[in-house]
């Protein structure tokens, strides 16, 4: 398991200039998080895949920009809207496969919609997502995200027997803290069909701490994760408006390879 790091710990700095800052920190894997419809054009992928290859980094993941659409564009209930938004996702898929990304990051309906999303529906449309993926040769993964559908182990126990094999998760270990739920049970129930991890600490000072800075069971962490055989690696999420995020991208760095290696 190899420790990268997501461009959005960035954020708002432009993308590309993100990516050269995970780079330039030694990461040998990252995850980029695009943030505007002009980023998944073909041209701007391959600048950002060029990025990459000059420091040998493997972007593993991308996550869309239009997630805040999904509950009302992708999962809703008007159909022409998800006919006119779908686009979106075929030029993201796209996209990944142009940096070679294994990975399309998403997070799905709200928790709590205006208008109730049924589970029929949502399982429907994301394997419509998965389809595209494959036609692309990435995989369409499930992220569990706070104050959405995806929070709640209960509802990813449904969408996996609804999907079956389709079934790949993101699995970050922050939102399991805001949503109320163990973070090792929930690691447990699905490590299975995990693809890769958002790591960050928590601890009293918060949920969204750098590594090292909190009170999280690593060492648990990556003991489960050996144990049952985890092939993907640990992207570390974390957020530039509260920490002096390049420091501290290169402290938690240091302190997981160490606790890891002993």
């Amino acid at each position: 398991m190899e420790i990268g790091a997501s461009t959005a710990c960035f954020y708002p700095m432009e993308t590309e200039q993100a990516l050269k800052q995970v780079c330039q920190l030694g990461f040998k894997k990252a995850e980029v998080f695009m943030n505007a419809p002009c980023e998944l054009k073909e041209s701007f992928a391959k600048e950002l895949k060029a990025i990459a290859d000059n420091d040998s980094v493997d972007i593993i993941s991308v996550h869309p920009f239009s997630s805040f659409l999904e509950s009302t564009c992708i999962f809703g209930d008007y159909k022409r809207r998800f006919d006119d938004f779908i686009g979106i996702y075929r030029e993201t898929c796209h996209a990944a496969a142009i940096v070679g990304a294994k990975y399309v990051v998403i997070h799905g309906a709200v928790a709590m919609p205006k208008i109730p999303i049924p589970n029929e529906r949502y399982f429907e449309r994301f394997k419509t997502l998965v389809e595209i993926g494959r036609s692309e040769g990435v995989t369409v993964c499930q992220e569990n995200v706070n104050r959405f559908k995806s929070q709640s182990i209960e509802f990813c126990k449904k969408m996996r027997n609804a999907l079956g094999d389709d079934f790949n998760m993101v699995f970050d270990i922050k939102q399991t803290v805001r949503a109320g739920e163990d973070t090792f049970t929930f690691l447990n129930e699905f490590i299975s069909s995990i693809r890769h991890l958002h790591i960050s600490d928590n601890g009293v000072q918060g949920d969204c701490l750098p590594i090292g800075k909190g009170s999280f069971d690593f060492k648990r962490l990556k003991q489960i994760c050996d144990n049952n055989n985890y092939q993907g690696d640990a992207v570390i999420e974390i957020y530039s408006s509260n920490y002096d995020v390049i420091k501290e991208l290169k402290e938690s760095k240091v302190y997981l390879e160490d606790l890891w290696q002993r």
